[in-house]
Protein backbone atom coordinates (compact mmCIF):
# COMPACT_ATOMS: atom_id res chain seq x y z
CA UNK A 1 0.00 0.00 0.00
CA UNK A 2 1.40 3.61 -0.87
CA UNK A 3 2.40 5.80 1.82
CA UNK A 4 0.42 9.01 1.59
CA UNK A 5 2.21 12.47 1.90
CA UNK A 6 0.06 15.50 1.88
CA UNK A 7 1.75 18.61 0.08
CA UNK A 8 2.43 20.29 3.66
CA UNK A 9 4.46 17.66 4.43
CA UNK A 10 6.35 17.67 1.29
CA UNK A 11 7.05 20.89 1.67
CA UNK A 12 8.53 20.15 5.00
CA UNK A 13 10.80 18.31 3.44
CA UNK A 14 9.79 14.81 4.87
CA UNK A 15 10.36 12.00 1.92
CA UNK A 16 9.75 8.52 2.04
CA UNK A 17 11.23 6.04 -0.49
CA UNK A 18 8.92 4.86 -3.24
CA UNK A 19 -0.46 6.69 -9.37
CA UNK A 20 -8.08 11.04 -16.15
CA UNK A 21 -6.77 9.24 -15.26
CA UNK A 22 -1.08 9.37 -16.94
CA UNK A 23 2.29 8.91 -18.10
CA UNK A 24 5.06 8.76 -16.26
CA UNK A 25 7.66 11.67 -16.21
CA UNK A 26 10.72 12.78 -14.36
CA UNK A 27 10.33 14.76 -10.96
CA UNK A 28 11.72 16.76 -8.02
CA UNK A 29 10.22 17.37 -4.87
CA UNK A 30 9.87 21.56 -4.31
CA UNK A 31 7.96 23.90 -1.62
CA UNK A 32 4.26 22.90 -2.24
CA UNK A 33 4.82 18.86 -3.77
CA UNK A 34 6.28 17.41 -6.64
CA UNK A 35 6.93 19.20 -10.18
CA UNK A 36 7.64 17.54 -13.15
CA UNK A 37 10.77 18.41 -14.75
CA UNK A 38 12.27 16.86 -18.27
CA UNK A 39 15.53 15.09 -18.47
CA UNK A 40 18.43 15.15 -20.84
CA UNK A 41 19.67 11.95 -20.79
CA UNK A 42 16.40 9.10 -21.12
CA UNK A 43 14.66 8.28 -23.75
CA UNK A 44 11.31 6.61 -24.05
CA UNK A 45 11.85 4.08 -26.62
CA UNK A 46 8.43 2.11 -26.03
CA UNK A 47 5.07 2.92 -24.76
CA UNK A 48 2.57 0.41 -25.20
CA UNK A 49 -0.73 1.84 -23.76
CA UNK A 50 -4.63 -0.09 -22.87
CA UNK A 51 -7.13 1.89 -22.25
CA UNK A 52 -10.94 0.82 -21.46
CA UNK A 53 -12.97 1.83 -18.30
CA UNK A 54 -12.09 -0.79 -16.13
CA UNK A 55 -8.81 -1.19 -16.08
CA UNK A 56 -5.30 0.80 -17.81
CA UNK A 57 -2.16 -0.76 -18.57
CA UNK A 58 1.21 0.57 -19.76
CA UNK A 59 4.49 -0.67 -20.65
CA UNK A 60 7.73 1.53 -21.35
CA UNK A 61 10.99 0.83 -22.21
CA UNK A 62 13.48 3.35 -21.21
CA UNK A 63 17.21 3.77 -22.60
CA UNK A 64 19.94 5.99 -20.55
CA UNK A 65 22.31 7.58 -22.98
CA UNK A 66 24.61 8.79 -20.08
CA UNK A 67 27.88 6.84 -18.91
CA UNK A 68 26.34 7.48 -15.75
CA UNK A 69 23.69 5.50 -13.92
CA UNK A 70 20.55 8.08 -12.67
CA UNK A 71 18.79 7.81 -9.71
CA UNK A 72 15.27 9.91 -10.09
CA UNK A 73 12.04 10.53 -8.90
CA UNK A 74 9.70 9.53 -11.23
CA UNK A 75 5.83 11.01 -10.75
CA UNK A 76 2.87 9.56 -11.93
CA UNK A 77 -0.34 12.03 -11.84
CA UNK A 78 -3.91 11.60 -12.09
CA UNK A 79 -6.54 13.95 -13.54
CA UNK A 80 -8.12 15.70 -10.76
CA UNK A 81 -11.05 14.54 -9.38
CA UNK A 82 -14.17 16.35 -7.91
CA UNK A 83 -14.78 16.49 -4.24
CA UNK A 84 -18.34 16.60 -4.32
CA UNK A 85 -18.99 12.91 -2.75
CA UNK A 86 -22.33 12.32 -5.41
CA UNK A 87 -19.25 11.78 -7.84
CA UNK A 88 -18.41 8.29 -6.70
CA UNK A 89 -16.52 7.20 -10.14
CA UNK A 90 -17.52 4.07 -9.31
CA UNK A 91 -14.42 3.45 -6.82
CA UNK A 92 -14.22 0.63 -4.41
CA UNK A 93 -13.47 2.46 -1.17
CA UNK A 94 -12.05 -1.08 0.07
CA UNK A 95 -8.74 0.75 0.27
CA UNK A 96 -9.26 4.63 0.16
CA UNK A 97 -5.25 5.45 0.09
CA UNK A 98 -4.21 3.69 -3.20
CA UNK A 99 -8.27 4.03 -4.81
CA UNK A 100 -6.70 2.74 -7.84
CA UNK A 101 -5.06 -0.27 -7.38
CA UNK A 102 -2.14 1.30 -8.67
CA UNK A 103 0.51 -0.93 -9.36
CA UNK A 104 4.43 -0.60 -10.55
CA UNK A 105 6.89 -3.42 -11.62
CA UNK A 106 10.78 -2.06 -12.17
CA UNK A 107 11.79 -4.80 -14.92
CA UNK A 108 9.85 -7.54 -13.46
CA UNK A 109 9.90 -6.16 -9.56
CA UNK A 110 7.30 -4.97 -7.54
CA UNK A 111 8.15 -1.30 -6.77
CA UNK A 112 6.09 0.27 -3.36
CA UNK A 113 5.04 3.66 -4.95
CA UNK A 114 4.19 6.59 -2.62
CA UNK A 115 1.04 8.67 -3.05
CA UNK A 116 0.90 12.67 -2.97
CA UNK A 117 -2.60 14.07 -2.49
CA UNK A 118 -3.48 18.07 -2.91
CA UNK A 119 -7.05 19.74 -2.18
CA UNK A 120 -6.67 22.61 -4.59
CA UNK A 121 -8.62 25.12 -5.93
CA UNK A 122 -7.38 27.15 -9.92
CA UNK A 123 -4.45 25.73 -9.34
CA UNK A 124 -3.34 26.94 -6.06
CA UNK A 125 -2.82 24.15 -2.43
CA UNK A 126 -5.18 24.72 -0.18
CA UNK A 127 -4.69 21.19 1.71
CA UNK A 128 -3.98 22.55 5.22
CA UNK A 129 -6.37 24.85 5.50
CA UNK A 130 -9.25 22.68 4.47
CA UNK A 131 -7.69 19.49 6.39
CA UNK A 132 -7.56 21.87 9.41
CA UNK A 133 -10.78 22.44 9.32
CA UNK A 134 -12.83 19.17 8.63
CA UNK A 135 -11.62 18.00 5.04
CA UNK A 136 -10.96 14.71 4.98
CA UNK A 137 -7.98 14.06 3.07
CA UNK A 138 -8.92 10.85 1.51
CA UNK A 139 -11.44 11.00 -1.28
CA UNK A 140 -13.01 7.50 -1.03
CA UNK A 141 -12.46 6.72 2.60
CA UNK A 142 -15.81 4.42 3.46
CA UNK A 143 -16.87 8.02 6.02
CA UNK A 144 -16.15 10.45 3.80
CA UNK A 145 -19.89 12.00 3.19
CA UNK A 146 -20.33 11.81 6.58
CA UNK A 147 -17.12 13.96 7.32
CA UNK A 148 -17.62 16.29 4.76
CA UNK A 149 -21.00 17.14 5.24
CA UNK A 150 -20.49 17.81 8.65
CA UNK A 151 -17.90 20.79 9.05
CA UNK A 152 -18.84 23.06 11.81
CA UNK A 153 -20.51 25.99 10.50
CA UNK A 154 -17.10 28.17 11.46
CA UNK A 155 -15.01 26.35 9.43
CA UNK A 156 -17.76 26.85 6.64
CA UNK A 157 -18.18 30.32 7.11
CA UNK A 158 -13.85 30.32 6.68
CA UNK A 159 -14.37 28.26 3.61
CA UNK A 160 -16.88 29.86 2.10
CA UNK A 161 -15.08 33.33 2.19
CA UNK A 162 -12.29 31.85 0.58
CA UNK A 163 -14.64 30.68 -2.49
CA UNK A 164 -13.53 27.23 -1.41
CA UNK A 165 -17.26 26.57 -0.71
CA UNK A 166 -20.89 27.93 -2.02
CA UNK A 167 -22.30 28.13 1.52
CA UNK A 168 -25.67 29.78 2.44
CA UNK A 169 -25.85 30.44 6.63
CA UNK A 170 -28.41 28.14 7.73
CA UNK A 171 -28.49 25.40 4.74
CA UNK A 172 -27.35 22.34 5.72
CA UNK A 173 -26.00 22.03 2.00
CA UNK A 174 -22.83 23.66 0.67
CA UNK A 175 -21.16 23.23 -3.20
CA UNK A 176 -17.47 21.93 -3.00
CA UNK A 177 -15.48 23.87 -5.17
CA UNK A 178 -12.19 22.49 -4.61
CA UNK A 179 -10.29 19.36 -6.73
CA UNK A 180 -8.24 16.38 -5.31
CA UNK A 181 -4.98 16.10 -7.30
CA UNK A 182 -2.96 13.14 -6.72
CA UNK A 183 -0.19 12.16 -7.70
CA UNK A 184 1.90 8.16 -7.60
CA UNK A 185 6.07 8.53 -7.69
CA UNK A 186 8.72 6.82 -6.09
CA UNK A 187 12.49 6.72 -6.86
CA UNK A 188 13.82 4.90 -10.03
CA UNK A 189 17.18 3.73 -10.61
CA UNK A 190 18.12 4.24 -14.76
CA UNK A 191 21.77 2.32 -14.65
CA UNK A 192 24.42 4.00 -17.45
CA UNK A 193 23.52 2.78 -20.97
CA UNK A 194 21.00 0.56 -20.28
CA UNK A 195 17.37 -0.26 -21.07
CA UNK A 196 14.82 0.18 -17.65
CA UNK A 197 11.56 -1.57 -18.09
CA UNK A 198 8.51 -0.36 -16.41
CA UNK A 199 5.04 -1.73 -16.39
CA UNK A 200 1.77 -0.08 -14.26
CA UNK A 201 -1.40 -1.23 -13.91
CA UNK A 202 -4.76 0.51 -12.35
CA UNK A 203 -8.39 1.35 -12.29
CA UNK A 204 -9.30 4.23 -13.93
CA UNK A 205 -11.10 7.44 -12.42
CA UNK A 206 -13.87 7.33 -14.71
CA UNK A 207 -16.79 10.03 -15.19
CA UNK A 208 -20.07 10.30 -17.46
CA UNK A 209 -23.28 9.00 -15.93
CA UNK A 210 -26.82 8.87 -17.22
CA UNK A 211 -27.09 10.57 -21.15
CA UNK A 212 -28.88 11.58 -23.94
CA UNK A 213 -29.00 12.40 -27.44
CA UNK A 214 -28.31 16.22 -26.13
CA UNK A 215 -26.62 15.82 -22.63
CA UNK A 216 -23.91 14.10 -23.32
CA UNK A 217 -23.76 13.65 -27.25
CA UNK A 218 -24.62 17.11 -28.94
CA UNK A 219 -23.05 19.11 -25.95
CA UNK A 220 -19.53 16.85 -25.93
CA UNK A 221 -18.94 17.25 -30.33
CA UNK A 222 -15.51 19.03 -29.65
CA UNK A 223 -14.23 17.67 -26.49
CA UNK A 224 -14.98 14.09 -27.92
CA UNK A 225 -14.78 14.93 -31.58
CA UNK A 226 -17.97 13.19 -31.67
CA UNK A 227 -19.09 12.55 -35.32
CA UNK A 228 -21.79 12.38 -37.39
CA UNK A 229 -21.49 8.22 -37.76
CA UNK A 230 -21.50 8.21 -33.55
CA UNK A 231 -24.65 10.15 -33.47
CA UNK A 232 -26.33 7.63 -35.67
CA UNK A 233 -24.98 4.82 -33.36
CA UNK A 234 -26.07 6.31 -30.42
CA UNK A 235 -29.94 6.91 -31.76
CA UNK A 236 -29.99 3.01 -32.55
CA UNK A 237 -28.53 1.71 -29.21
CA UNK A 238 -31.51 3.83 -27.64
CA UNK A 239 -34.03 2.45 -29.93
CA UNK A 240 -32.31 -0.89 -29.34
CA UNK A 241 -32.02 -0.13 -25.54
CA UNK A 242 -35.93 0.69 -25.95
CA UNK A 243 -34.99 3.78 -23.12
CA UNK A 244 -34.98 7.61 -24.19
CA UNK A 245 -31.72 7.44 -22.50
CA UNK A 246 -28.37 5.37 -21.68
CA UNK A 247 -24.81 5.89 -19.89
CA UNK A 248 -21.51 6.85 -20.58
CA UNK A 249 -18.07 6.13 -18.91
CA UNK A 250 -15.37 9.00 -19.76
CA UNK A 251 -11.86 8.09 -19.07
CA UNK A 252 -8.95 10.84 -19.39
CA UNK A 253 -5.23 10.11 -19.81
CA UNK A 254 -2.37 12.22 -19.29
CA UNK A 255 -0.20 11.92 -22.36
CA UNK A 256 1.77 15.29 -22.69
CA UNK A 257 4.18 14.59 -19.73
CA UNK A 258 5.89 11.56 -22.23
CA UNK A 259 7.35 14.74 -23.59
CA UNK A 260 9.42 15.37 -20.07
CA UNK A 261 11.35 12.44 -21.66
CA UNK A 262 14.38 13.06 -24.17
CA UNK A 263 13.22 13.10 -27.57
CA UNK A 264 9.68 11.85 -28.97
CA UNK A 265 8.25 8.37 -28.18
CA UNK A 266 10.14 6.00 -30.20
CA UNK A 267 7.71 3.19 -30.61
CA UNK A 268 4.15 4.23 -29.54
CA UNK A 269 1.19 1.57 -29.43
CA UNK A 270 -2.63 2.49 -28.17
CA UNK A 271 -5.05 0.22 -27.88
CA UNK A 272 -8.34 0.46 -26.80
CA UNK A 273 -11.02 -1.24 -25.43
CA UNK A 274 -15.03 -0.72 -25.22
CA UNK A 275 -15.48 -3.86 -23.67
CA UNK A 276 -19.08 -4.86 -25.30
CA UNK A 277 -19.48 -4.60 -29.11
CA UNK A 278 -22.60 -3.04 -28.75
CA UNK A 279 -20.87 0.02 -26.96
CA UNK A 280 -19.75 2.83 -28.34
CA UNK A 281 -16.48 5.10 -28.01
CA UNK A 282 -14.69 8.39 -29.81
CA UNK A 283 -12.26 10.30 -28.93
CA UNK A 284 -9.86 12.95 -30.54
CA UNK A 285 -7.43 10.71 -32.64
CA UNK A 286 -6.78 10.24 -36.19
CA UNK A 287 -5.76 6.91 -37.77
CA UNK A 288 -7.50 4.05 -35.29
CA UNK A 289 -8.17 0.45 -36.91
CA UNK A 290 -10.01 -2.02 -35.43
CA UNK A 291 -8.58 -5.13 -34.14
CA UNK A 292 -10.65 -6.95 -32.70
CA UNK A 293 -15.13 -6.61 -31.56
CA UNK A 294 -14.43 -4.64 -29.03
CA UNK A 295 -10.94 -3.22 -29.71
CA UNK A 296 -9.19 -0.49 -31.62
CA UNK A 297 -5.18 0.13 -32.37
CA UNK A 298 -3.44 3.45 -32.82
CA UNK A 299 0.62 3.01 -33.67
CA UNK A 300 2.80 5.77 -34.59
CA UNK A 301 6.71 6.35 -34.38
CA UNK A 302 8.53 9.12 -33.15
CA UNK A 303 5.52 10.23 -31.49
CA UNK A 304 5.34 13.60 -29.71
CA UNK A 305 1.42 13.92 -27.98
CA UNK A 306 0.36 17.11 -28.58
CA UNK A 307 -2.77 16.45 -26.29
CA UNK A 308 -4.16 14.30 -23.46
CA UNK A 309 -6.79 11.15 -24.29
CA UNK A 310 -10.41 11.75 -23.69
CA UNK A 311 -12.43 9.12 -24.51
CA UNK A 312 -16.20 8.46 -23.87
CA UNK A 313 -17.60 4.96 -24.09
CA UNK A 314 -21.38 4.31 -24.23
CA UNK A 315 -23.50 1.30 -23.61
CA UNK A 316 -27.39 0.17 -22.85
CA UNK A 317 -27.04 -1.25 -19.39
CA UNK A 318 -29.23 -3.70 -18.27
CA UNK A 319 -32.51 -1.18 -16.40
Amino acid sequence: MPTVLSSALLAAGVTMPQGAHANDSTAMIEAGGIELVETPDISLDVEDLYISPSQIRIHYEFFNHSSESKRMLVAFPVPEISAEPEENYGIDNSDPVNFLGFTVLSNGRPVPPDLEIKLTMNGRDYTKLLVDNGVPLHRFSPDYYDQVENIPVSSRKLLADQGLIDWTPGEEWYGKNWKVKATYYWWQEFPANSRTVLDHSYTPVVGGGIVNEQYGVLNNVDRFCIEDSFIRGFRKLLVKGGHPETISKEVRYILQTANNWLGPIGDFRLVLDKEKPDNLITLCINGIKKIAPTQFEFRAQNFVPDRDIDMMVVEMPDW
